[in-house]
């Protein structure tokens, strides 16, 4: 089978959608399937992918939108006719496209959709982002950006679909038309958990919906599990670690607020982002040089194996991820987490985690304080989920949406 990709972010920047995307092609290309993914240019030079295509990004607006959006790696394309013959070109030249499957619901996401109706295709949809707390959380300039999204749902997305209305923001109205818009236009829908879907439901979706959670790349978990780690005795500090995009919405500074508030504990921070520099000086004028340390971007492995030595991982999203990747990179190394998001609930292992009383400091630091002081509490948990850590490899994942594919390749869409 070949499956045509299209997302929104370069499968090479960082984030746990990226890493998803790529994840989800290794497991079908292993599988013997082709992929070809259709994506956004990086704004940095990468060594070239012959079965990556990607798309125009949109003069002046682009970077324009790269300082809005605060994330360096994301380039804003245009579902326009010069991308469209770059699709079709790639279609022609290439083995038969048999399934689109668009990751996203952007610029390229939305020309992957159209791709799909003029070729005559199924088209599957994942949806990893709540763009209504995306706009309203990530962004400097919510509202003009969610307009400039909702015109191009309102030129490239069939108007055909109700979207439930509620008391929210016009940012956030406008981002669920968007993302309502984009799963009425496709055959399948699929979200990573129970309650996104639900979500979707509630606000008008009645396309067919499928909850297969992301996963993590099966050689990734063999490799960094097959590393030598040691375990410090008890009276060793807490050993904590966050991983993700040093961002506002990810809330990285309440991780280091709530490990000042513990003495015995450390806190290492792996990923990179426009907080850096503020988190480093907040670190340094509080005196917690010795306990917190920023270790910047590093690759899957190295932060898969920094989880194997770690305690347990801080989690600090709140009302913003729709599952977290690093809360399945954690299940996998049998690690424990400490969260805030009680929608995150279905990600965690139940017994293995800790959900605070609210999103603040203060409460992440009381369940921390847990953990330091009852270490047979720490170790339970890790067993519990070590008995579960094999529920999040893709391999399980993939074997649900090829059945998809299957289940959509021999009928065409209306």
């Amino acid at each position: 089978m070949h499956v045509a990709i299209f997302t929104d972010l370069h499968p090479d920047s960082l984030g746990g959608t990226q890493v998803s995307v790529a994840t989800q092609r290794r497991a079908l290309e292993q599988r013997g399937h082709q992929v070809t993914v259709f994506t956004a240019p990086l704004p940095h030079t990468v060594d070239p992918d012959p079965c990556v295509v990607e798309l125009r990004p949109v003069p002046v607006v682009a970077p324009l939108m790269r300082k809005l959006g605060r994330h360096d790696d994301f380039m804003f394309v245009w579902p326009s006719k010069t991308n469209r013959a770059i699709i079709d070109e790639a279609f022609g030249v290439r083995e038969p496209v048999d399934i689109v499957h668009t990751q996203g619901d952007l610029g390229v996401a939305i020309a992957g959709v159209e791709a799909a109706r003029r070729h005559g295709l199924p088209v599957v949809q994942t949806k990893h982002t709540r763009f209504d707390v995306y706009f309203e959380q990530a962004t400097a300039t919510p509202l003009p950006l969610a307009l400039l999204f909702g015109l191009i749902q309102k030129r490239h997305l069939p108007p055909e679909f109700d979207l439930v209305r509620v008391k929210e923001s016009a940012a956030s109205r406008l981002a669920w038309r968007l993302m309502v818009a984009h799963a009425q236009a496709v055959d399948h829908e699929i979200t990573p958990t129970s309650h996104f879907a639900q979500s979707l439901a509630r606000r008008g979706v009645n396309r067919p919906i499928s909850v297969i959670s992301n996963g993590v790349d099966d050689d990734d978990i063999d490799r960094a599990r097959a590393v030598d780690v040691v375990t410090p005795p008890d009276s060793e500090p807490l050993r904590l670690i966050w991983c993700g995009r040093l961002s506002s919405e990810k809330r990285v500074l309440a991780a280091v607020q709530a490990a000042a508030l513990i003495d015995h504990c450390t806190l290492d921070i792996y990923g990179d982002g426009h907080l850096e520099a503020s988190i480093r000086k907040t670190i340094e004028s509080t005196g917690l040089s010795e306990r917190v340390c920023l270790h910047g971007r590093v690759d899957r492995g190295q932060c898969l194996i920094a989880m194997r030595s770690s305690d347990a991982l801080l989690f600090t999203s709140c009302d913003f991820d729709t599952q977290g990747l690093v809360l399945l990179e954690a299940a996998a190394m049998s690690l424990p987490t400490i969260y805030c998001d009680p929608s995150l609930s279905e990600t965690v292992p139940e017994g293995g985690g800790l959900l605070s009383a609210d999103p603040s400091p203060a409460s992440l630091a009381a369940a921390i304080r847990v953990l330091v002081n009852d270490r047979d509490k720490l170790r339970n948990m890790t067993d519990i989920v070590a008995t579960q850590r094999d529920t999040v490899r893709q391999s399980l994942h993939t074997d649900k949406i090829m059945a998809i594919y299957h289940s959509l390749v021999d009928r065409v869409p209306a």
